[in-house]
Parts: structure tokens; sequence; C-alpha cells
């Protein structure tokens, strides 16, 4: 059909997408619950010495690298989708997910609520400290708070946002206690099998997740907030299908592993709108 006959309006671009809205997505149960079990595993055999700590820390590092999108799809409310009795399923699996980077839930949820509130704004969007020309900047930034100011800002205009943050401080601190006695008790184990794993996990999530869908981060315009992109040669499950980020920007609640399909059907409007990137959608599936 010649795409001048095509329904191009907003409200059509509404019905697609939400054709693929509101299933239960047990793939991010399985990955988000499988992987923070098979990390554990590993820490307690290389805590016992079942295990030789060169091969914990790899297995430790990809358990590390999957852990965060579970919970963002949780953030998002995705892992139980429209089915309301189910509801819980986003909590157990958003916190116990990325428990493994220390990393308390409330706080990755209420900062990423922001992130898309104020995409790409740099007074207002908690992730703009990512941007920078090189990923080695995004790479050692996840490792920082977000500036103060950025956080004052939305704690002065949001008791929610204040609420939720200040819940996450005792979290935040259990982790660091936990870690340090584990530290005291196992040193080498729990360096190379939690501590340096979960850096690496932080560093690759932000640079994969945040730094290349959104660089260069200067557009404000909804169809332009992020991009489509693939690394030749490499596949997108190495990346966790964050080559289609720009539609989660678009519609957050299609869960994460129907962006693909979604993508494809939503094509016309991306190409219509010219969002960055769309080139590589007839390749790159």
């Amino acid at each position: 059909m010649n795409q001048k006959t095509l329904d191009l309006s907003l409200t059509e671009e509404r019905r697609t997408a939400r054709q693929f809205i509101g299933r239960v997505q047990w793939e991010m149960i399985v990955i988000g619950l499988g992987q923070f079990a098979v990390w554990l595993a590993v820490f307690v055999a290389g805590t016992q010495g079942w295990i030789p700590l060169w091969a914990g820390f790899l297995i430790a590092t990809l358990c590390c690298c999957f852990a965060y999108l579970p919970s963002h799809e949780a953030q998002h409310g995705n892992i139980a989708g429209d089915h309301e009795n189910l509801r819980w399923l986003n909590d157990l699996v958003g916190h116990i997910s990325i428990a493994n980077l220390c990393f308390p839930y409330r706080y990755a949820q209420v900062t990423h609520m922001r992130h898309h509130a104020f995409a790409n704004d740099p007074t207002k969007d908690p992730d703009h400290h990512y941007v920078g020309e090189h990923w080695r900047h995004a790479a050692l930034a996840v490792h920082r708070d977000p500036p103060q100011e950025i956080l004052a800002a939305h704690m002065a205009l949001d008791p929610v946002f204040t609420r939720d943050l200040e819940r996450a401080i005792p979290l935040k601190k259990l982790f660091s206690l936990t870690m340090l006695i584990c530290a005291v008790l196992w040193p080498l184990p729990t360096l190379f099998l939690w501590w340096l794993p979960s850096k690496i996990g932080l560093s690759y999530t932000t640079v994969f997740f945040s730094w290349m869908p959104h660089r260069p981060a200067d557009q404000s315009e909804r169809y332009q907030l992020a991009r489509f992109w693939k690394i030749p040669f490499l596949p997108r499950y190495a990346v966790q299908s964050m080559t289609h980020h720009a539609v989660h920007h678009l519609y957050p609640r299609i869960p994460h592993w129907s962006q693909p399909e979604a993508v494809q059907a939503l094509r016309p409007f991306i190409e219509s709108h010219q969002m960055r990137g769309a080139e590589i959608l007839e390749t790159y599936r």
C-alpha cells in the first residue's frame, strides 16, 4: 500500500502501539530472578572455594550486566502488564533483580520516571550527567549520584519524589553495610564476585542503555528524544536490544521483549517523523 494512503495520525499510531501493551512479561521474570539466583549461588560457591574465582568473576559479571533491564521493566509496570492482580510482580522483580548491583529499586524508579518526564533536559533530567563525547564518561559517571541541584529541584516540587527518594536511603546503606561485612569475611570473593562485577554491570548498563540510545542528548522533540542504532557485526542481543530504545520513549508501556515487533508495526510513523536512526530498521530486526 502506498504510504500516502496510510493513516499516520497520532490516534492511529497509538492504536497500533496499544496492541503490544498489557501482557505479563514472563521473560523478564525469568531473567530478573534467574540472574540473581545464579549470581547468589556463584557468590556462595566462591566464598566456600567450590569454584575458581576467575570463573565466578565471569559468571557474576554476566549476571550483573543482565540485572538492570528486568528492574527497568518493573519500574514501568511492564512485568504485570494490565493484570492488576499481579502488580506485586513489578515490586518483586524490581527489587530483587538489581540487588546484586547494590542499587535500590525505589531510587532507580523515581529518578528514571523523571528521566522520561524531562528527557535530555540538562537542568531536570537526572540522567543528563551521563552525557559526554565519549562512552568512557558515561561508564564513570554512573558511579556518582546525579547532581544534587537536580534532585533538590524535584524534591522541592514533588513530595512523592522526596518520599520515594528518602525511602531508598536505608536500603542503600544496608547494601553498603552488607558488602562491607562480606569484604571483611571474604575479601577476595567479595572483590571479584560482587564489588567489581557490580561496577562493570552498572557501567555496561549506562553506556548501552543511556549513552548510546540518546547521543547526542540534545533533542527535546518527542520523536527525537532517542535514536535507533547498531554496532556493526554485533547482534542486538549482546546489548539487550537497546538498539530499539527509541520506541521505548514513544511508548514506555510496550514490553521490552515486544519492542522489535512493535517497531516494525510502527515503522510508517517512525519514518514519517524521521526519527533518528530509522534508516537501520530495514536491515536490523
